[in-house]
């Protein structure tokens, strides 16, 4: 009440800031961050891989998340069931957890909990690189503010205490089966499954369907596989749980002789919509099958090669004041958005195995983005995988022409202010560079 009370007397809005983004304190902030990590080891060991998955289905009358429309409706069945997925790389200096889950995000809550259990099972914070599928159509209830609310029900404490768990025990399991692996990358081409939702034919793509390979010395194969179409070939009407086409793309990878288990996690997704013909489940299957062709046709091909580098990282994203608008040149006073939204710290992760650096980033990171980072997507010189949802959230972060665009991706959801686009990228490069 006394929050409310303040917020109240407080000026409702604000000028927007056009200061730039490289004069402002937060930027150095970061940079030093980033400049302050330690120089990678040279010390090498061949890496192990280890991999396994947990069941995150809920049992009971749960909320869905994905849509504000849907107003947190709670489900009405299930299509698919849905997992927490952990691949966990180690050698004998360092030991890293890679974890995706099939949800719309790596939710705040959810990281708040991990970083505490995690020393429970040996890790920090920093050994834990967390994605999402981004499905729209999955579990909710880990919000917990107005905002979230809409998008993702009534917060239900034991629905972030299960997913806690479930992360922890597929990291556990997937270390106890960590064995020698040999490992390898490739960036394929997926052009017409994915459409720049924001700007149509005006704008940029990123077409490339990222893959890791790995194959055990036992025989036993997995990919992970990233891409940049957001998962919403549902619409907000449908009140099943599914995992949308990451889900039905894992499947068939699994079925497919010589794949072992797959995983799938949210490449740049802002601005990126999916883009196979057909609506609802025929639009699922169309992506999922499209996908799956492209991936069974090549996947044999990608190079293997025991790696023996591994390193990860975690670093401060320091941010301007919000700047979440109601028009062209006006916002909200800061107060009214965490009162909305929350307060809630942000980070970029690294990891790099072997030549392949993965940058993990708090936000739907835009693909036009990381077309920017990454010019020669059909080069394997090039092996940069960015993703969205590392258990942070911040908005949507596109382009910087784009920020007087009235969409709801450039006005609605562009938390932080203008330059946020150049800003994000030039930390993603300082980063990789780093690692």
């Amino acid at each position: 009440m006394l929050l409310v009370l303040g917020v109240a007397l407080l000026p409702a809005c604000l000028p927007v800031s056009k200061t730039p983004y490289t004069q402002k304190k937060y930027y150095h902030k970061t940079k030093a961050a980033i400049a302050g990590l330690p120089n990678p080891q040279n010390q090498p060991d061949t890496v192990q891989v280890g991999w396994a998955k947990v069941n995150i289905t809920p049992r009971h009358q749960a909320p869905l998340a994905g849509y504000g429309k849907r107003k947190g409706k709670r489900l009405t069945g299930i299509h698919d069931s849905i997992w927490v997925r952990a691949f966990v790389f180690k050698n004998k200096r360092q030991r890293v957890a890679f974890v995706t889950m099939d949800l719309l995000i790596a939710p705040m809550s959810v990281r708040e909990a991990l970083v505490k259990a995690l020393p429970n099972i040996g890790y920090q914070k920093e050994q834990v690189y967390l994605t999402a599928s981004h499905a729209h159509s999955s579990l909710g209830g880990w919000a917990k503010r107005p905002a979230g609310f809409l998008m993702a029900g009534k917060y239900e404490p034991k629905i972030v205490a299960g997913l806690t768990q479930a992360i922890l025990q597929a990291i556990k399991t997937a270390e106890q089966r960590a064995v020698p692996a040999q490992i390898g990358y490739a960036a394929l081409i997926a052009d017409s499954l994915v459409a720049n939702r924001l700007v149509g034919a005006g704008g940029s793509r990123d077409t490339a369907l990222r893959i890791v390979k790995i194959r055990k010395n036992t025989s036993e194969t997995a990919v992970l596989v990233t891409y940049a179409a957001h998962a919403t070939c549902l619409p907000a009407a449908e009140l099943h749980i599914s995992g949308d086409y990451p889900t039905a793309l894992v499947k068939l990878l699994e079925q497919e002789p010589g794949i072992n288990f797959a995983a799938f996690g949210a490449g740049g997704v802002a601005s990126h919509s999916p883009a196979a013909s057909g609506s609802g489940y025929e639009k699922v299957n169309n992506m999922a099958q499209g996908l799956a062709t492209i991936i069974q046709r090549e996947y044999r091909e990608i190079p293997l090669r025991y790696q023996s580098t591994l390193n990860a990282v975690e670093v401060p994203l320091y941010l301007r004041k919000p700047h979440w608008r109601f028009a062209e040149n006006w916002r909200f006073h800061p107060a009214m958005f965490y009162l909305v939204f929350g307060k809630y710290p942000a980070t970029l992760s690294g990891l790099r195995i072997g030549d392949i650096v993965f940058i993990g980033t708090p936000c739907d990171f835009s693909g036009e983005l990381v077309l920017d980072l990454q010019p020669s997507l059909t080069s394997n010189q090039a092996k940069l995988v960015v993703t969205s949802f590392n258990g942070g959230y911040i908005g949507y972060i596109t382009p910087d022409k784009y920020y007087n665009l009235k969409k709801y991706e450039t006005r609605d959801m562009n938390f932080f202010g203008p330059g946020n686009g150049a800003y994000l990228s030039e930390m993603v490069r300082l980063l990789w560079s780093k690692l």
